[in-house]
């Protein structure tokens, strides 16, 4: 299946000093796609979420890997892709090339709850449908599940 796919240009709020990316930043990029591809892709802006639905979707584990800086004035593409859709929870793998060069990769989970509660929440069956459409093959040395 496709992945979604976001360009974020490095610009100097990005970087540290040297021009490289701060580590912290990516953070923030990642944040950016997810976001705009609920918007986007899932037809489900984060504002519809944490607003009129009361929801939230908190990271409950992350894992980074930062192969090769990347520097002010490159472009990144990055990409996501559905690991595993659970009841309440999504398994996302993220990842951000300049060329045919890795520049960081990304797991983590979210889960799906209610905002105020703090109950998770089933996806909404047209939700879990479109996400479907992101969702990549399993391979043999994924041995991590999603948290329900």
């Amino acid at each position: 299946m496709p992945a979604y796919q976001y360009v974020h240009d490095v610009m100097l709020r990005d970087c540290e000093p040297s021009g490289i990316v701060f580590l912290p930043r990516y953070f923030d990029m990642v944040h950016t796609v997810i976001e705009n591809w609920l918007d986007e892709a899932l037809d489900w802006p984060m504002s519809q979420i944490q607003g009129s639905d009361g929801l939230s979707l908190p990271f409950v584990n992350i894992s980074a890997e930062f192969p090769a800086p990347s520097r002010l004035g490159d472009r990144l593409i990055w990409r996501l892709s559905v690991r595993e859709l659970g009841r309440s929870s999504i398994w996302l793998e993220l990842s951000a090339t300049t060329g045919a060069e890795r520049r960081v990769s990304i797991t983590g989970t979210l889960v799906l709850s209610e905002a105020v509660a703090l109950r998770t929440r089933r996806w909404p069956d047209a939700i879990a449908e479109r996400v479907k459409d992101y969702m990549i093959a399993p391979d043999a040395e994924a041995g991590k599940k999603v948290a329900e």
